[in-house]
């Protein structure tokens, strides 16, 4: 499947820059609070600062695939359904008030139907309704970016044929010529007044998208890859690339072109969300600027469901700006200067002062916050030598002393893991497995019944890729290079950055980067992770256990049969009996192979002013300090 990559922001991390998903802190505390008291307060309470360590990719929610992007586009934009609270599978309506599921006879698999709010508009008194969420669907499909994957997974482009409706598997013909006739179709249609024959179309029910009114419209699972069922197609389409967005504005800037982004839409905003963008800049020292919507539609429904957080009216003017000096943004939080921030990376001694801060709230949060920012692990390339063998990979999983990286290089502030699937998602290690122990005695016993027994391996340099992202990950290698000493394997660690790692995972002419000596490689070996695109345990399998997956296939190369059926048997299943016993056999097969050395997941921290209200966090959050919306904050 196309490979999630994602820049990530982060909050506060100990040792690491993360990818994707949401912001990690490599740090545990018992105290949220320093006991000392505040004598600072904030500089401005309306408008509140936000300093963030990065820049968006885009502002165009089917576009981008950040999480200073996503950050941006969820204060402006609005989809069906979000995430309730801070709850991790429970969701509240948005855009639509409400839904239900239900068996549709074209396809013999499931039909959600929503039910759209009333009296919805954009920004700019654009109508919102059922046309428009058709459109919004169909186009991010179209600009075939970054998060398209999200929604093939379930859904597809139409071909308007009622006989042979097009799906994930159909011809590429079909596909490239239906997709022309849509664009054009979504470039000359007007959704806010469609015509009857267009209307026809779009309530045609052998397709992915289906109006049903301009009130009701209908997700018909089973046209995208997994052609089946899908447990969390609430949490999927909670991304930004199944947000609204107004075929008015598109259309004035360039409208739908197949395949690529429109420049217009990558730096201007128009949603049906509570904030406005404005003074956007995106670089360092620039920002952005969210207002309070003036015109905002949600008012009256907010009202009606003060839980909901995710429809609440904005409070205060946000002021975000892209500070990526970790020591500036420490004294802006100092000195009141900042409410929140994001660092790209910090080590134990900035964590230290910001807990020792009456002014500043240093939050450790559940492990699920963790897991979703980035679980790490060592890969060995199982096609190179000498990781072409099992007891050569056993005795690296059994010699490396894994607590004392943890104590020394990540200051006791992260905790071991096994894969695929992270801690506290659904079905993690069902089986109860322990992580791989340091058991040096094991480690050279394996060694020892293997091609590089007695040293024989020594000669041959093995380099390992890591990111230089902080010096945890650079203890972390030299404590490598010591530990596989003592089997026999010498080590030679070679920094990159996260652009080269990307590279490191893509094909080129059919041959992976790693195998090359593109940025120092070839890489048999390396550090690699994953971060969360939604919360559920087949957006990872689907990247680090199936043979195709971004974090895999030139990585450690594993390819199991069994397992690559089950990862997509798993993401169809709804069985709890049945999934439990699919994750059993995944996380084993990958246990007892060796694939990946599963090696640590971060504690996750939100760290914000004491003067800072109404932060609700959420673990798929990506502003800050982990939370979906700034809208119900505010400062005292």
């Amino acid at each position: 499947m196309d490979p999630k990559v994602r820049n990530i922001i982060v909050l506060a991390i100990v040792g690491v820059v993360i990818v994707a998903g949401v912001a990690v802190v490599l740090v545990h505390s018992s105290k949220s609070v320093s006991a000392t008291s505040c004598n600072q307060p904030l500089q401005s309470k309306n408008p509140i600062q936000v300093d963030q360590a990065e820049i968006p990719d885009s502002l165009d929610p089917d576009v981008t695939f950040s999480t200073p992007g996503w950050a941006a586009v969820q204060q402006v934009y609005q989809g069906l359904v979000n995430y309730n609270g801070s709850s991790a599978v429970n969701f509240s309506g948005v855009l639509a008030s409400n839904w239900t599921e239900g068996y549709n006879p074209s396809t013999g698999l499931s039909e959600y139907t929503f039910t759209l709010r009333s009296g919805v508009t954009f920004s700019n008194g654009d109508p919102y309704n059922a046309f428009v969420q058709w459109y919004s669907f169909y186009r991010s499909l179209l600009l075939q970016q970054g998060p398209q994957f999200i929604l093939e997974e379930n859904f597809y482009s139409t071909d308007f044929n009622a006989s042979n409706p097009l799906s994930y598997y159909s011809p590429a013909a079909n596909s490239s010529a239906a997709n022309t006739t849509l664009a054009n179709d979504l470039n000359t249609w007007n959704f806010d007044a469609p015509t009857s024959t267009e209307i026809a179309m779009m309530e045609m029910p052998n397709q992915s998208f289906q109006v049903l009114n301009p009130g009701l419209i209908a997700l018909n699972l089973g046209y995208g890859y997994l052609a089946s069922n899908y447990t969390y197609l609430l949490a999927s389409i909670s991304a930004p690339n199944s947000y609204a967005v107004d075929p008015v504005v598109v259309d004035a800037h360039g409208g739908v072109q197949v395949g690529q982004v429109n420049t217009y839409l990558a730096t201007a905003t128009v949603g049906t969300g509570q904030y406005l963008l404005s003074n956007y800049n995106g670089v360092g020292g620039g920002g952005y600027t969210l207002s309070p919507s003036p015109s905002y539609w949600g008012t009256a429904a907010a009202a009606a469901e003060p839980w909901n957080n995710m429809i609440q009216p904005a409070n205060t003017t946000v002021d975000v700006v892209f500070q990526t000096s970790v020591d500036i943004t420490t004294n802006d939080m100092k000195t009141g200067v900042a409410a929140s921030a994001s660092f790209a990376y910090i080590g134990p001694s900035t964590i230290t002062q910001l807990q020792g801060n009456g002014c500043i709230i240093v939050q450790p949060l559940p492990t699920i916050y963790g897991s979703t920012s980035g679980s790490w692990w060592i890969y060995l390339n199982q096609s190179t030598y000498p990781f072409n063998n099992l007891s050569v990979r056993e005795a690296v999983a059994h010699a490396i002393n894994y607590q004392q990286i943890i104590s020394e290089a990540f200051g006791g502030y992260a905790t071991q893991w096994v894969g695929p699937v992270p801690p506290s998602y659904p079905y993690y290690n069902p089986a109860g497995l322990s992580p791989y122990a340091y058991n040096l005695t094991l480690a050279q016993q394996e060694i020892a019944d293997s091609p590089c027994a007695n040293n024989a391996c020594s000669g041959t340099t093995i380099k390992y890729a890591y990111l230089d992202i902080g010096l945890d990950w650079a203890e972390t290698a030299q404590f490598l290079v010591n530990d596989l000493a003592q089997i026999g394997l010498t080590i030679d660690p070679v920094e990159i950055s996260l652009d080269n790692l990307y590279e490191e995972q893509a094909l080129t002419s059919g041959v992976c980067t790693s195998a090359t000596a593109a940025n120092g490689g070839p890489f048999p070996m390396g550090q690699e992770f994953y971060t969360s695109d939604y919360i559920s345990p087949d957006d990872w399998t689907q990247n680090d256990a199936v043979s195709t997956g971004s974090a895999n296939m030139c990585m450690s190369g594993y390819n199991n049969a069994t397992v690559n059926s089950l990862v997509y048997e798993a993401a169809a299943e709804s069985n709890s009996a049945n999934l439990t016993r699919d994750y059993t056999t995944m996380t084993s097969l990958m246990y007892q192979n060796y694939t990946d050395i599963w090696l640590v997941v971060p504690t996750s921290f939100a760290i914000y002013s004491t003067y800072l209200h109404g932060v609700v966090e959420n673990p798929m959050a990506s502003a800050e300090p982990f939370a979906f919306l700034f809208n119900t904050q505010w400062a005292s």
